[in-house]
Parts: C-alpha cells; sequence; structure tokens
C-alpha cells in the first residue's frame, strides 16, 4: 500500500513539474513567475507577434489569440521548415518545441517557454501548419540572440 502511495506521488510530481516547464499544450493557465509577455494575433492567414528577439534562459508567457473566422493552432518550430504539407501531424508536433492543438475563431490560449541556451543564435519561426495554412502566409520568423 505504501509503495502504491508513492507510486501516485511520484507520478502527481511528475506531472506538475513538467506542466511547470511548459511547452507542449496551450492552456489559460497563470504565467510563470517573471515570464515576458508575448501577444501573438493569428488571422486569416497571418501570424504577427509582440515580440521577435528572444533570450536563452527567458520564460516567455505566449498569449495567442485567433482573429481569424478559420480554426488555427500555434506551432514554434525550430527553424523555417518550409511547406511541409504531406507529413503527419504527429511528425510535425514531434518537431515542434511547443505548440496550442486547437485554436478556435476569438479564442484566446496561452503558454509558457523557456527557449534552452542551444537554441542562442538561432533562427526559429511561428507557425500555423494546418493544411494550407502555412503556404497562405502562417508564418513569423524569430531569432533567439545570444545571451
Amino acid at each position: 500500500m505504501k509503495h502504491q502511495i508513492g507510486l501516485i506521488g511520484l507520478f502527481t510530481l511528475a506531472l506538475l513539474l513538467l506542466s511547470a516547464c511548459g511547452g507542449r499544450e496551450g492552456s489559460t493557465a497563470t504565467p510563470a513567475a517573471n515570464a515576458v509577455q508575448v501577444q501573438v494575433k493569428e488571422a486569416d492567414f497571418t501570424i504577427s507577434s509582440s515580440v521577435t528577439s528572444f533570450t536563452p534562459g527567458t520564460t516567455y508567457h505566449f498569449v495567442v489569440t485567433n482573429n481569424g473566422a478559420t480554426t488555427h493552432e500555434f506551432m514554434i518550430m525550430p527553424k523555417a521548415e518550409g511547406n511541409m504539407s504531406g507529413m503527419p501531424m504527429g511528425e510535425m508536433d514531434k518537431m515542434a518545441l511547443a505548440s496550442i492543438d486547437t485554436i478556435n475563431p476569438g479564442e484566446t490560449k496561452t503558454l509558457d517557454y523557456t527557449f534552452p541556451s542551444s537554441a542562442a543564435n538561432s533562427h526559429p519561426q511561428l507557425v500555423c501548419y494546418l493544411p494550407g495554412h502555412y503556404e497562405a502566409g502562417m508564418k513569423q520568423d524569430v531569432t533567439v540572440k545570444a545571451s
């Protein structure tokens, strides 16, 4: 019995740590302490970000609003990947640094993400890879500068 309680406690702790790190799925959670807020606006078919230059080790609180009439997603890709039509969405998700799967029209979702030091001097891209969206212009080039 004590062993089962210990395992449940470890599992709960692991879930809390994973959610505190942020990165995979968006929510409307409270931002991490000292997080830099980033306003991201999605429309049909554009993405614009209030911040385009990021610093490794700094936590960013992405507030993503869909101002369009179509459902979108939000992904932070490690670099410009170009047109990936035909690639299964699960494979794209594995490549993403962070993502929000579905943002309906008029909806706002958030996620916290911290670029690692290994991302210094890189050029990630904020994108929507729903079919045809990237090709229609749903991409924003950004930079991760050296600390």
